[in-house]
């Protein structure tokens, strides 16, 4: 029967995911065995089957994916397979040491380095080069992105740091026809960059090549948030519109068959030269499937052609399953082929409604997982730029990228300066979007369902039911935090700088410590990257959003130092800030940079306290009027989950020894160091006072203070307080109900 591929595929999907050690997968797959059995026992010893070698496979294969280098010094000839990518001073690249593949970073030295390196380093080239291997780091923070596992998923287990790659040592081989592929890819969308606005390259480089490199952040930004980036991915829709083009001019010089055949042979030469990314593939391959069929006069069903390049991938490479581009791809696809005989609209919009629709409903549940929030303009903007993109932009991207003429090149800078625009108008000056966080697996559960359930009832013509079903869902994950007996403390490894985030059972508030920050520090114009690190907008609102945090009750910033403050702007941009407290010495600074976003600010001292859900919080420091920079940072104590804490900002002895004589009986569990372990705080005095049994020290790695003093890491083990270090540790977190709590570590 047609079409019933699809049950195999979903079993080897789940079997594939149960080997990863996912558990609510290894449910589903007894589940979904379970029910074959009872609906569909034709198909059960088949699927069975398939589960069966997927599940050892992927087993096999992970057991395989390991390193045979070891940490240190070496001297290595390395292969670059791969264009490298020059961001401001940085190189990075992956490059082959023997059979083994490693992440190379290099920073620049010169702009003639620079220039140099970016001309001689091409696919093919091999290089002796001296430099250390290092293990990529772990996820530090909740939510964060896992840069170890990203690269164990590309079978790359260590970064290597040459001391310097001398092109003297350098020669080129001859490359592969892999490298060929990609070093042409690099020279055409140097040809678009080269004859193309950097805007309008940008676009064409991204649909062409799958090359976004000259996009500008705000504008990627801007099409992730709106629900659009898949119209910047290379997709069914490039493959149909360039597999047609060519088929059309190609049976005019030779047989049908012919054209086939060739059309089979250059699919997968384009998916190099298009980045080779999941979509790419699963398009590539599709196609490929098709015209196979059609070359011996059959046909095939939709269902199984997408089925069977599932099964193809998988085989190819398992780890393809956890990239969200994979995801999204095979999931709206797979709806939109099943949904489409239900879209019952008649015209070109009314139908395009529909699609844009059905293909939202189906990647709600990986959207929120992945990204945290939905926009509410995307089903809308989605009518909109579609058909703008396939039959418009598209197309005549094509056009320009092989004959740049400057009309032609004129027209195409206007229509990408247009869609940027509304982009921008709708992402960034008027966003209307939904935070609700990443659901737990019992939500993506609900969320599957929910969306199973308003397909089914729109088929049955009660759409507005089914997404009330979905809308349900949505309200379920909205409420359940507020009913949710638990609270958090969470230490954030935000480098050198501090930021705490607390979360009062049942939601009763929330209050934000600090945002931490990233130095800014001036140098040459070359050095400057595209998009350098940032505290707040890449660990500490992706945290706050992860956590469904919409609205914060209280920012309390302990002092102007920019490693307490400088991510607030980025905070007050993303979240509702109710109000912020602060430090009198810093209360003109940080009016003067609320002002923009709103908020109200006030200055606290000792003595100020307030309640909340009966959990008192009290600033014990600094007395009014205190004009210290360290000494006058904000000192809270309050009790959560049967422990007293004592936040101490980034007092030093002096306010220490205040705090003493003004509280002589001041006792803490735990105790957020002073000025990440700095030696001039956390005296054997103050200690001997305050007697913690838990020390947290928020520290950047490496930092160039030394901090935290060995003296003070010595004074608190004399105490015999248990001591968690953010540089070491990641993010602290203490999972607490009203009378107890547990401690977690990112790194133990």
């Amino acid at each position: 029967m047609k079409g019933q591929a699809v049950y195999i595929a979903v079993a080897a999907l789940l079997a594939a995911a149960a080997a990863s050690l996912s558990k609510p997968a290894f449910f589903l797959l007894v589940g979904y065995l379970l029910l074959l059995f009872f609906r569909r026992k034709h198909l059960l010893v088949p699927a069975l089957a398939a589960a069966t070698f997927f599940f050892a496979y992927v087993l096999i294969v992970d057991h395989h994916n390991k390193t045979t280098l070891s940490g240190d010094r070496h001297t290595f000839f390395i292969r670059f397979s791969a264009q490298p990518t020059i961001d401001g001073d940085r190189l990075q690249a992956p490059v082959k040491v023997g059979r083994e593949q490693v992440q190379l970073r290099y920073m620049i030295r010169t702009p003639a380095e620079k220039e140099a390196l970016q001309t001689h380093l091409v696919p093919g080239t091999v290089c002796r080069v001296a430099g250390t291997l290092e293990r990529p780091m772990p996820s530090s923070n909740p939510y964060a992105f896992d840069y170890r596992r990203y690269l164990r998923l590309h079978r790359i287990h260590w970064l290597f740091f040459p001391e310097e790659i001398d092109l003297s040592a350098c020669a080129r081989d001859r490359p592969t026809m892999i490298e060929q592929l990609v070093s042409l890819r690099e020279a055409g969308v140097r040809r678009i960059e080269d004859h193309l606005p950097p805007e309008a390259a940008g676009i064409a480089a991204a649909l062409i090549y799958g090359e976004r490199r000259q996009l500008d952040d705000s504008v990627l930004d801007g099409y992730q948030q709106l629900g659009l980036i898949h119209l910047l991915a290379i997709s069914g829709g490039h493959v149909t519109l360039l597999v047609s083009a060519v088929f059309a001019i190609a049976i005019r010089l030779m047989t049908r068959e012919a054209a086939v055949l060739t059309l089979m042979a250059a699919l997968p030469v384009y998916a190099v030269l298009a980045g080779a990314s999941p979509p790419v593939l699963r398009a590539c391959m599709t196609g490929m499937i098709v015209l196979a069929v059609g070359w011996k006069k059959g046909t095939i069903h939709p269902l199984d052609a997408l089925s069977w390049t599932a099964l193809a991938l998988f085989a190819f490479d398992p780890y393809m399953l956890w990239d969200v581009g994979f995801q999204l791809s095979f999931a709206v696809t797979f709806v939109l082929l099943v949904h489409f005989p239900a879209l019952a609209a008649r015209s070109m919009i009314g139908r395009l409604c529909e699609t844009a629709l059905a293909a939202q409903l189906a990647a709600l549940p990986i959207l929120l997982y992945h990204f945290y929030e939905i926009s509410i303009w995307s089903v809308g903007l989605n009518v909109l730029f579609v058909p703008l993109y396939s039959f418009v932009i598209l197309p005549l991207a094509f056009v320009v990228a092989a004959l740049p003429f400057p009309p032609l090149v004129w027209l195409f800078s206007c229509l990408i300066e247009l869609t940027n625009n509304v982009v921008r108008f709708f992402s960034v000056d008027h966003p209307l979007t939904i935070v609700l966080g990443r659901p737990e697996p019992w939500c993506l559960a609900v969320y599957v369902a929910a969306v199973v359930v308003a397909l089914l009832l729109w088929e049955r013509g009660q759409l507005f039911r089914g997404l009330a079903a979905v809308a349900m869902a949505m309200v379920l994950q909205l409420v359940s935090p507020y009913v949710d007996p638990k609270g958090e403390v969470t230490v954030l490894d935000v480098g050198q700088g501090d930021c705490l985030y607390i979360e009062l059972p049942h939601r009763k508030a929330i209050y934000l410590i600090d945002t931490g920050g990233t130095p800014k520090i001036k140098g040459e114009r070359w050095r400057e990257r595209k998009r350098p690190f940032s505290v707040g907008r890449d660990v500490v609102v992706p945290f706050l959003k992860a956590q469904g945090v919409r609205t914060i009750d209280k920012l309390i910033l302990t002092h102007d130092d920019a490693d307490h403050i400088g991510a607030a702007p980025e905070v007050l941009k993303a979240v509702r800030v109710k109000e912020i407290i602060t430090s009198p010495k810093a209360l003109p600074a940080i009016q003067a940079m609320a002002r923009p976003f709103s908020v109200p600010v006030a200055a606290a001292s000792q003595g100020k306290r307030w309640e909340e859900d009966g959990m008192t919080f009290a600033v014990i420091h600094p007395e009014a009027g205190n004009q210290d920079d360290n000494n006058g940072s904000l000192v809270l104590f309050t009790r959560l989950g049967g422990l007293t804490w004592l936040f101490a900002g980034d007092i030093e002895k002096e306010a220490e020894q205040a705090l003493i004589g003004i509280y002589p009986h001041l006792r803490a569990d735990v105790l957020k160091v002073a000025h990440h372990g700095s030696k001039t705080s956390t005296t054997e005095m103050f200690l001997q006072a305050v007697k913690p049994r838990v020390a947290i020290i928020s520290v950047g790695r490496s930092n160039r203070y030394g901090h935290p003093s060995p003296d003070v890491l010595a004074r608190l083990k004399q105490q015999g307080a248990v001591i968690w270090r953010t540089d070491e540790n990641g993010a602290i977190r203490y999972l607490y109900d009203r009378t107890s709590g547990t401690f977690q570590v990112m790194k133990p």
